[in-house]
């Protein structure tokens, strides 16, 4: 966002379609506080209309005041770190990453105000031009790879374990009302073994077209608050087998080695691919579980539509490796039992 709008003559004028945002986030009365705040930090009258709800507890409203724009956010300090936020912004764009800026913030209460890095995610963009903006999320993630932090916590074997209890726990037991089996429990240190095996790099954990922006040619990056060092399969896995996206094989495999290349691993490509997939097993297990935990805890149905979707294209991947062909056949049985479940709890 330009530096004119915070010294600009502002004029009192409506606030366009800022009630509307309200409104539709009316179960979280810090809205209203955070309009207020944001107007007394720029010092003028301005709109706020709400973005698009994220996996997580925090909510965002795109600022227009005198032509220009920035980003508001509510990031409740009971449930989301903050100060990592605040600490791995300086990071990452010390190191030439396109996140965005933090203009104020008040960090008690979770109110930020941050530039605008776009409003054109990756998903909007695919359909027309996905080549641009993958090779520059790659070579991000190439610049990425590179940072070194002692403030960058390790992803441990008991975090990916912990993960995959977040399926367990809301999607097998929350949801279906079953228990694990010992097939999943056999599945687990396969899957983690694997990942576990790759060079270590920092990760962004959410690297996917919805934290993904276009804007004019640039790409820009958000979300990336719960970055760890772990594997360098991972943020690729989380652009090429995106939860809300779906690349054919041939692309997937295309950009898979490119990405290979560019970071100059010395891994063998047969080696790679395969953590690859179960890095992406791993990681849309995880997802699944925390769209249903957003239904339960938070009252969010916003990604129940995802879930059989996401499942399917597991189980496909699962089907492609022997030793998870069980695992497959598992959740494969699953799928006609979580169909009415959500069709139930979906209804308004």
């Amino acid at each position: 966002m330009g530096q004119r709008f915070f010294g600009a003559t502002c004029h009192n004028r409506g606030v366009g379609d800022s009630s509307e945002g309200i409104d539709r986030a009316g179960a979280y009365p810090a809205v209203r506080a955070l309009e207020a705040w944001v107007r007394e930090r720029i010092g003028c009258e301005a709109s706020f209309a709400p973005l698009p709800v994220e996996a997580s507890t925090r909510q965002f409203f795109r600022v227009v005041a005198d032509g220009d724009t920035c980003v508001a956010m509510h990031s409740p300090p009971a449930s989301e770190n903050n100060a990592q936020f605040v600490r791995l912004s300086g990071i990452f764009r010390a190191a030439g990453l396109p996140v965005p800026a933090i203009l104020h913030q008040d960090a008690e209460r979770g109110f930020f105000l941050v530039t605008d890095v776009g409003d054109r995610d990756f998903a909007s963009v695919y359909a027309s031009e996905p080549e641009a903006p993958l090779h520059a999320a790659i070579e991000a993630l190439v610049r990425l790879q590179r940072v070194q932090s002692r403030y960058i916590p390790p992803y441990t074997n008991r975090r990916f374990d912990d993960e995959l209890g977040i399926f367990a726990k809301w999607f097998v037991g929350k949801l279906l009302g079953m228990v694990p089996d010992a097939t999943f429990h056999a599945a687990k240190p396969v899957l983690i073994d694997a990942i576990a095996a790759m060079p270590t790099c920092v990760v962004h954990r959410d690297y996917h077209c919805r934290n993904l922006l276009w804007s004019e040619g640039r790409l820009g990056i958000v979300d990336f608050q719960d970055a760890l060092t772990g594997p360098v399969t991972y943020d690729i896995a989380s652009l090429l087998r995106d939860c809300y996206h779906t690349f054919s094989e041939v692309e997937v495999t295309r950009w898979r080695r490119h990405f290979r290349v560019r970071s100059g691993l010395a891994v063998e490509e047969a080696a790679f691919a395969r953590a690859f997939d179960f890095t992406a097993i791993q990681r849309q297990l995880k997802a699944i579980g925390i769209f249903v935990r957003l239904h339960y805890r938070l009252g969010r149905g916003s990604h129940l539509a995802d879930v059989l979707p996401v499942l399917r294209r597991v189980i496909a991947l699962c089907r492609s490796y022997e030793e998870l062909h069980e695992l497959a056949a598992w959740l494969e049985g699953m799928v006609h039992v979580a169909e009415p479940k959500l069709r139930a709890i979906a209804q308004p």
